[in-house]
């Protein structure tokens, strides 16, 4: 009798193992949120707006791998090629813009958005300056302290 109690405990003990392996703790949860997100993402949407921001605090909002695909010129794949975009972009000017979100999904790895970008380019060569909008998505990298960087983006020069 007492191999058969045994062989019972054991038994149990297996299925309870099983049970607790296939059970998420509760650190196991996601910890994010849409609204979180939307937060940071905010914060990192006001990094690329503020033209007061220097040149490596703008890169740093950014992953290594990253991907930024501008009409009209080649897509950018690391951090030095944006480096090498963004300084040439400030030869021709600088723009007042604002980004907004449109829309924000999120998920595990990472965060979506679709938003727009509204503003005017003040050329150096003293022109007038030009009202301009564009379209945007953006994908943001959720890294492992649940912090967001701006993985791959793709914008389009919109009349409207």
């Amino acid at each position: 009798m007492i191999k058969l109690k045994r062989s019972y405990i054991n038994c149990f003990a297996v299925v309870m193992l099983i049970f607790l392996a296939r059970c998420q703790p509760a650190a196991d949860e996601p910890s994010y949120n849409a609204q979180n997100d939307q937060a940071a993402v905010q914060a990192i949407l006001s990094v690329l707006d503020d033209n007061d921001a220097s040149l490596d605090r703008k890169l740093e909002i950014w992953v290594d791998d990253l991907v930024h695909m501008a009409p009209g010129y080649p897509a950018n794949t690391d951090k030095d090629a944006l480096r090498r975009h963004l300084e040439e972009q400030k030869t021709y000017g600088y723009s007042d813009m604002r980004h907004e979100i449109i829309e924000l999904d999120s998920y595990p790895d990472l965060v979506l958005m679709r938003g727009r970008v509204i503003g005017t380019f003040y050329p150096a060569n003293q022109n007038a300056p030009v009202a301009f909008r564009t379209n945007n998505l953006f994908v943001f990298r959720r890294l492992e302290d649940n912090s967001l960087k701006i993985w791959k983006v793709i914008f389009n020069q919109s009349g409207k």
